[in-house]
C-alpha cells in the first residue's frame, strides 16, 4: 500500500466500553486505535481491561469532518503484552472484535526491529510510533502524572518481555502486514499475538 493511500484515508476513533447489554456501550474505559479491520490496539490499558470476565464494545467512527458514521462492534477476545526493559515501560492490550469493521482501515508493513527502533526513540509512546508508521491514529487527551503500570504485578509476568523486540513483534503480530521480515519467511507473521 502507497503512503499516499495510507495518508489519505480517513482516520477512524475508537473507544473501549464496558458493554451494558447486547450491543449498548457503557462507561468509556480507553482509546485504541485499529491495526487490521478485526484488531485493535491499545496502548497502556487500565486495568478494567484485563479482566477476561468481562464483556467490551468498541465505538469506531471516522474522524471529524466525515460522515459521522459510527459503528458498534463487540470484542470477541484480549490479549496484553507489557515490556519492562531496554529502558522502555510500556504495555498494550490487544483486541480481536467478532467480526471485522466495514471501514477501511489502512495498513503498513514494518520489521519487528523498526517498531522496537521507534519505541526505544519514541520513549515507549505507542501512538507516536503508529503514527510514525502510516496509521492515522487520533491521540486521546494525555492523563496528569505517570502512567500506572499495573501490569507489572506478579499475575502478568507472563505477558511482560524484557525485550522492545520481542514486545514489538507481540503486539504488532495482530496485523497482517505488520512484524514481517524480509525473505521467503515473510509469508507468516514472525509471531503471532497471544
Amino acid at each position: 500500500m502507497s503512503s499516499d493511500s495510507v495518508t489519505n484515508a480517513p482516520a477512524l476513533l475508537v473507544t473501549v466500553h464496558a458493554q451494558v447489554s447486547d450491543g449498548v456501550p457503557g462507561e468509556l474505559l480507553a482509546h485504541g486505535f485499529m491495526t487490521s479491520r478485526a484488531t485493535v490496539l491499545v496502548p497502556d490499558p487500565p486495568r478494567e481491561l484485563a479482566s477476561p470476565w468481562h464483556r467490551y464494545i468498541l465505538r469506531i467512527s471516522r474522524s471529524p469532518g466525515h460522515d459521522g458514521t459510527t459503528e458498534v462492534l463487540p470484542v470477541a477476545g484480549i490479549s496484553l503484552a507489557a515490556v519492562h526493559g531496554d529502558g522502555i515501560s510500556t504495555a498494550a492490550a490487544m483486541l480481536t472484535l467478532i467480526w471485522p469493521t466495514r471501514f477501511e482501515v489502512p495498513t503498513v508493513t514494518s520489521t519487528p526491529e523498526r517498531v522496537a527502533g521507534l519505541l526505544v526513540r519514541h520513549h515507549g509512546d505507542q501512538w507516536a510510533v503508529y503514527a510514525e508508521l502510516g496509521l492515522r491514529v487520533v491521540r486521546p487527551a494525555r492523563k496528569a502524572g505517570p502512567a500506572d503500570e499495573w501490569w507489572l504485578g506478579p499475575e502478568f509476568a507472563k505477558d511482560v518481555h524484557g525485550s522492545v523486540e520481542d514486545y514489538s513483534c507481540g503486539t504488532c503480530g495482530s496485523s497482517p502486514n505488520c512484524c514481517r521480515r524480509p525473505g521467503p519467511e515473510s509469508a507468516a507473521p514472525a509471531t503471532e499475538a497471544a
